[in-house]
């Protein structure tokens, strides 16, 4: 009992001696252990999403058709229905919004009864719900910055027609599908009453049915489908559905899929950061037993067998992982809530309230136990096969080798003294220095591979966007457009071409895909991998032929020539695949067909959803004007139109890729923190250990500066030599991520690794190695000389 007592009082003083080192390396192990909590934020944000589902009562299927007129008896005839615990039925007309002189899209949705919902809630978060004439903005508005509107303002609305209508403001709601919607389209969504809503669409009825499931089973939500359908079929009025019904599987929530993409590329960011802190630990805690080996020769000298003097470390270090682990879990719990809390804001408007992730703490309080003894284990098994009498001539001032990298760098005789010295620093103790310089050759490397991330994304966003060669697109969410409407267009001045397009949801090989009918010579930049695109012929003949975009056509297993089956709205077609296109279109999973097959699949003989329009000019200020004239004639003729100016389009995805890779670098700077972290370690060591030498240089005259350029050059050739190594580890860290980007979200990014990022890397490496030098270099130049000559 005594012994034990004896060596844990011999751990305690051993980390109370030196306190600085003590400090050092509990906070690498805590920054070490609270990354660990990034892995709790996908958990911690579906729980705050698993209660919007439940507050909002979300929908298990939604299906959209022509507005049909529902009475009470035909949606309690829907109700009845078996499987069906509640139904709701909403419209929508898409307008436009007046925001100072600007004209924004925006989209009406019409509740029937604001006060008894029962599926889909709109829940007021400020303010009141709607009367009749009032509206409601969503949150999602105002969080994205489409409309900032609040309760007590004047909404300008032009509607179908190109009537005008103010309509006061009664508050902010919000709604998960509303939401999704202005996150996905960059629309304004406003909520009404459903008379509202046909009062500015002209047209009454409901165009959509929002139903929850007693079994949301996806089988048993296809069968309730069709029995939907049939039911539907008795009123006056109904076409069919319009669009693939949407079924939402138990669990899942708006966005989840991004969500969990996301979370899986944040998942590698952790790993990289994992990765580093191990070096980081390993390197840390080596040291702290190397310096010792002079302490466990005595111990030794004294009778104490290798089992004893190996457990005094081992216990050392436990307490040090004890401390890091409690101290690193804690700010871990804050990071992991904070980060959580901001993406969920930043999003979807929704709050995460204060949370943890048992599992994750849990795995973050053994890590950070386990870890430090493992990784001091081989230190302390190098010092105890020292001969015992090396060992006790040990002292605290490292000496150089003779080998060939200290033979280059005594011949640096081109540099001042001072800096000589502090590059043969770096030769005396290797294994430090090396291990230093891979933490920063990992940080380094994590760095470059996420700004060559941001730009990739930029890089594939600019190449889909470089694909079309229309200026604008006009669609429509309301009846599909005709002959009338393009001729509307082509009338109006500015427009130099126009090409009708159809686009509707479609389900290949089990996956959600998007046909496109588009004209055989398209206003669109198609770029094959294989076989060919189609021609006027195949268009004319309504030919079951399409071109598939190589991304889904991969991830399928589907080739040229093969035949596939395509589920519409319309029911089942069989198509030929006679061409893969390396585009990038709804992320890659667009089938292009010919317009006229697309005409006849969905049994709409002259239809289009959207036009593409051409301008004279082709200029910003042109496409601007057009869109504007187009929008008022079509609106006029009583069309819903929304639009989509190219260059506006391409700018805001830009953007948004940008605001996300942003985050993720943000996140990869906690890489960079730990490296610097174990460079001020390694300094602060090396200062320790040379602190009889600092006393015999101040003692034959060195001055306090040349002590800071000795220490300083130490620091700075580490970052550097980190940095050096850091470039290819970049390079391969960059192909690594973007093939995880294919495998886990199927999106295809560019290889891209700009010359300028080495040079940012450079900089930021070199600037913060100067910033986190200054403490130990200070504790260097603080010491007396006689104090560091009696050093012990």
């Amino acid at each position: 009992m005594t012994m034990l007592a004896a060596e844990h009082r011999l751990s305690v003083t051993d980390l109370l001696r030196r306190p600085a080192r003590t400090f050092f390396t509990v906070l690498t192990l805590a920054i070490a252990v609270a990354s660990i909590s990034f892995f709790a934020i996908p958990p911690l944000i579906d729980d705050a999403m698993q209660r919007e589902v439940r507050d909002g009562r979300l929908a298990d299927v939604t299906v959209t058709m022509r507005p049909v007129e529902l009475t009470e008896a035909d949606l309690a005839a829907l109700v009845a229905l078996p499987n069906v615990a509640a139904v709701e039925a909403r419209s929508s007309v898409d307008a436009r919004v007046l925001i100072g002189e600007r004209r924004a899209p925006a989209r009406l949705i019409g509740v029937r009864d604001l006060s008894d919902q029962t599926v889909d809630v709109v829940r007021v978060e400020s303010g009141a719900l709607p009367g009749p004439g009032e509206l409601l903005a969503d949150v999602q508005d105002a969080n994205t910055g489409v409309y900032d509107g609040a309760a007590g303002d004047t909404v300008t609305l032009v509607g179908a027609g190109g009537a005008r209508a103010e309509l006061p403001l009664s508050g902010r709601g919000r709604s998960l599908p509303g939401g999704e919607q202005v996150q996905d389209e960059s629309v304004v969504v406003l909520y009404a009453d459903a008379e509202t809503v046909a009062g500015l669409s002209g047209e009454a009825g409901f165009g959509g049915l929002a139903l929850r499931l007693e079994d949301p089973d996806p089988a048993a939500a296809r069968a309730t489908v069709e029995r939907v359908r049939g039911q539907l079929a008795t009123v006056d009025g109904f076409e069919g559905f319009s669009n693939l019904p949407a079924i939402r599987a138990p669990g899942d929530w708006p966005g989840r899929t991004d969500t969990e993409r996301f979370a899986q590329l944040l998942g590698v960011i952790t790993v990289l950061a994992l990765i580093s802190a191990a070096v980081l630990v390993s390197n840390t805690l080596s040291t702290l037993v190397a310096e010792q080996t002079r302490e466990i020769a005595v111990m030794r000298a004294v009778g104490a067998r290798r089992r004893q003097v190996a457990s005094v470390y081992v216990r050392t270090t436990l307490l040090l992982g004890a401390i890091g682990a409690v101290v690193g879990t804690l700010l871990g719990i804050l990071m992991s809530w904070a980060l959580a809390g901001y993406f969920a804001t930043s999003f979807w408007a929704v709050d995460v309230g204060f949370g943890v992730a048992p599992v994750v703490v849990l795995v973050s309080l053994l890590v950070g136990l386990a870890a430090p003894p493992l990784a001091a284990l081989p230190a302390i098994r190098r010092a105890l096969r020292v001969d015992l009498r090396e060992a006790l001539e040990a002292s605290g001032s490292a000496t150089g080798g003779t080998d060939a990298v200290d033979r280059a760098l005594r011949r640096t005789t081109f540099l001042p003294r001072v800096a000589q010295l502090g590059l043969r620093n770096v030769g005396r103790r290797k294994r430090r220095s090396m291990a230093t310089a891979a933490i920063v050759a990992l940080a380094v490397g994590n760095l470059l591979a996420v700004m060559a991330l941001a730009e990739s994304a930029a890089d594939a966003s600019r190449a889909s966007w470089g694909s079309h060669l229309e200026d604008v697109q006009i669609s429509t969410a309301g009846a599909p457009f005709d002959d009338r409407a393009l001729e509307t267009i082509l009338a109006t001045p500015g427009v130099a071409r126009a090409q009708p397009v159809l686009k509707n949801a479609v389900e290949l090989a089990g996956r959600e895909a998007f046909l496109w009918g588009v004209d055989p010579d398209p206003l669109f930049r198609y770029r094959l991998a294989g076989g060919r695109w189609f021609d006027a012929g195949e268009d004319e003949a309504a030919a079951r032929v399409a071109v598939l975009e190589r991304n889904i056509a991969e991830s399928a297993g589907i080739d040229v020539g093969d035949r596939v089956a395509l589920t519409t709205a319309a029911g089942e077609a069989d198509f030929e695949i006679i061409g893969l296109a390396t585009n990038q279109q709804e992320n890659g999973t667009a089938l292009y067909v010919p317009l006229g097959t697309a005409r006849d699949l969905l049994q709409r003989p002259s239809a289009a959803s959207t036009y593409w329009i051409g301008t004279d000019s082709g200029e910003e200020a042109a496409a601007d004007r057009v869109t504007a004239a187009v929008e008022d004639r079509l609106a006029a003729q009583g069309y819903e139109v929304t639009s989509e100016i190219r260059y506006v389009a391409e700018r805001d995805e830009i953007a948004a890729n940008s605001t996300l890779t942003t985050t993720i670098a943000v996140l990869g700077f906690l890489i960079v923190a730990m490296s610097m972290v174990g460079l001020a370690n390694a300094i602060t060591t090396n200062v320790l250990e040379r602190t009889r030498e600092i006393g015999i240089l101040r003692s034959i005259g060195a001055r306090a500066r040349d002590i800071r350029r000795i220490f300083t050059t130490e620091g700075v050739a580490l970052a550097l030599l980190g940095w050096l190594v850091g470039i290819p580890l970049g390079y391969l860290l960059t192909r690594l991520i973007l093939r995880l980007v294919w495998e886990v979200v199927e999106v295809r990014l560019p290889v891209v690794f700009p010359p300028g990022n080495v040079l940012i890397a450079l900089v930021g490496t070199t600037v913060l190695a100067l910033l986190v030098l200054v403490l130990p270099v200070r504790r260097a130049v603080r010491f007396r000389p006689g104090e560091a000559l009696r050093y012990a």
